[in-house]
């Protein structure tokens, strides 16, 4: 049999960084400040959320 491993050399690299989100209170619903509504409701149960950094890939 022949595996060809050329495909995983050419895979990019994973960035991760530091991003700042908008999590709900209620729910397990968060969102990425670029991308939050103006009101910062929750997009999925439409209830407040709070302000917390996690580590996400980056978008390019």
């Amino acid at each position: 049999m022949f595996f060809n491993k050329k495909g995983q050399d050419d895979k990019p690299e994973v960035v991760m960084l530091d991003t700042e989100v908008y999590s709900c209170n209620s729910c397990n619903g968060w969102m990425r400040k670029d991308f939050a509504s103006s009101d910062l409701k929750c997009p999925l149960c439409g209830d407040e959320t709070t302000a917390e950094m996690r580590e996400l890939p980056q978008i390019l």
